[in-house]
């Protein structure tokens, strides 16, 4: 019989958080789903987390271990081997809590896909939310996709999510996949704190180094859109998503001429929660 979900999980150097991840995973209050971890850097992540005690029939590892092929290869592996009704995606060091399953399936049910808000933490604690956390349900069209600052982690019906990830997109693949979903339906936003997303230095999305290469995935898809039709957009959302993708680079900019000259730059979403430029910051 197949799960009602399937997750998710890409793992890269994630040894010393992933049985934290897999914990909170085991903790949800809907327990049937199946778990894909997706090596990227040769480890055999079921071998490392029965090291920590931790082993479960529903955790499956992708026989093909890959090394460093980046964000969306380990992803579409995955997808390749899921049964679900439904598809989430985990990232290697976040957390669910144990209400999040059941709080977004009926939703993503309704909708097609839907978002929740991230509960940002860093090393030194709590850090801030990525949208107001009073449990309204609304809606972001294009427009509110890309004028989205935080990553977009979904769960979606199984239906809407056939389509493989680009790799054309490797640098900011959510908002382009989750883009594409909005302009079939709106995509479902449920303004509870159900994810608590890490936010570290060490990872590429979140550090310096990472905002240069994201710089130039902006480019790249502005590029793109400077094409009628590009990303399957109506002229009047391909406009839209240009100017939402122009001002998300000067943001990123922005952070890169802010915190380059620091000994230790603090990474994009901390730099953007303390800025009170996105989000919610805690008091």
């Amino acid at each position: 019989m197949s799960p009602k979900v399937s997750v998710l999980i890409p793992c890269y150097k994630a040894q010393a958080t992933i049985a934290e991840t897999i914990e909170g995973l085991l903790a949800q209050t809907v327990e049937d789903w199946e778990c894909i971890l997706v090596s990227d850097d040769g480890t055999s992540y079921l071998d490392h987390l029965a090291g920590c005690g931790i082993r479960d029939p529903r955790l499956i590892e992708h026989p093909e271990r890959s090394n460093g092929t980046g964000t969306v290869a380990p992803r579409n592996r995955g997808m390749a081997l899921v049964k679900g009704g439904y598809v989430a995606d985990l990232d290697a060091d976040d957390i669910w809590k144990p209400e999040r399953l059941e709080h977004l399936l009926p939703l993503a049910e309704e909708h097609g896909c839907v978002q929740d808000v991230l509960e940002c933490f860093s090393a030194d604690g709590d850090i801030g939310w990525s949208g107001p956390p009073d449990g309204a349900v609304e809606t972001l069209t294009p427009e509110g996709v890309v004028g989205f600052d935080f990553p977009f982690h979904l769960v979606v019906r199984r239906d809407r999510a056939g389509a493989l990830w680009s790799p054309h997109d490797n640098w900011v693949p959510d908002v382009v996949r989750t883009l594409r979903f909005a302009v079939v339906e709106p995509v479902c936003w449920l303004r509870e704190p159900l994810l608590r997303y890490r936010v570290s230095a060490a990872s590429m999305s979140q550090s310096l180094d990472g905002a240069v290469r994201i710089d130039q995935a902006y480019t790249d898809i502005l590029a793109d859109l400077g094409a009628p039709g590009a990303l399957g957009l109506s002229e009047g959302d391909r406009l839209t998503a240009a100017d939402g993708f122009r001002r998300k680079r000067r943001l990123n900019r922005d952070y890169m001429e802010a915190v380059s000259d620091r000994p230790t730059p603090p990474p994009f979403l901390a730099w953007i929660l303390a800025q009170g430029l996105s989000g919610v910051a805690v008091s």
